[in-house]
């Protein structure tokens, strides 16, 4: 999916949806329940499920936003880089070079590859944009985009490096009557796990939405990829399709699924939520 990476689908969506109810400064709190789900090439299903809490500022020119999820999982099944999921799999495209395998031993305390359900935190990630040119008839608008992850996520679960990463994007912008589109362009630092031999991706993230006159409903079209994380690889890319509902002014919906396209990304994401204002 990380989706992301750059700001992620989801974080993408958010984005584009909170743009379009109001410019005013407001805050968010944000809830969300979300599944993750590969099948390995030895023919397991692994899943984890993440029940994320969060709060959003939403003003003219800045966003930030600031989530934190409880995750139930297997250990060692995914490791998470922005809102991308990439598997752990044991037996993976590169044998004892593959990265994903490596991370999952480094947040694994005893060692080994079992897969005993457990609870515990995720990663914090803040996330932010802000817009340092305005959008005009003709021209998009930009802003300088990032996110930086702190490492909270419970050394049990197998989810995180244990390494702040952080990232810095180029975004742009534009309206076209009801439509939006998006893009944008970052380098993401990732923090050097030991024997892991990662390479700092470049991140590419493209989106399309559509508000409909009574700006109700509201979807996204997203696609989110990065360069080579190492080598012999895949490079890990993802598509993700929203929709947001808007109860009223203050309370609105949130739906989204994501398809990984390759076996460095999970299969699936799948995600609801209910965002109110405070």
């Amino acid at each position: 999916m990380k989706i992301t990476s750059t700001i992620p689908a989801a974080i993408l969506f958010i984005f584009i949806v909170l743009s379009n109810i109001n410019a005013q400064s407001k805050w968010y709190v944000n809830t969300s329940l979300q599944t993750t789900g590969s099948t390995f090439t030895d023919g397991s299903n692994h899943n984890s499920f993440f029940l994320y809490g969060g709060l959003t500022y939403q003003a003219q020119k800045l966003y930030l936003s600031l989530s934190l999820p409880v995750v139930i999982t297997q250990s060692n099944t995914f490791t998470q880089i922005g809102n991308t999921f990439l598997p752990n799999n044991h037996m993976g495209d590169n044998g004892s070079n593959n990265f994903f395998n490596r991370f999952g031993h480094m947040n694994n305390q005893n060692g080994n590859t079992m897969t005993n359900t457990n609870i515990g935190l995720g990663d914090l990630y803040l996330n932010s944009s802000f817009q340092v040119i305005d959008e005009n008839k003709i021209l998009p608008s930009f802003s300088i985009d990032g996110y930086i992850k702190f490492p909270t996520a419970s050394s049990e679960i197998g989810i995180g490096t244990g390494k702040f990463d952080f990232q810095i994007a180029v975004g742009t912008k534009k309206y076209i009557n009801n439509f939006s589109l998006f893009a944008q362009f970052g380098y993401l630092f990732l923090g050097e796990v030991g024997g892991s031999e990662v390479l700092d991706p470049f991140t590419f993230t493209f989106g399309i939405g559509y508000t409909f006159a009574n700006r109700k409903h509201s979807f996204l079209f997203g696609y989110d990829s990065y360069s080579t994380i190492i080598q012999g690889a895949a490079s890990p890319k993802q598509l993700a399709l929203g929709y947001n509902y808007l109860i009223n002014d203050g309370l609105y919906v949130s739906a989204i699924a994501a398809a990984g396209l390759n076996s460095s990304t999970s299969d699936y994401t799948f995600s609801v939520g209910l965002n109110f204002e405070i």
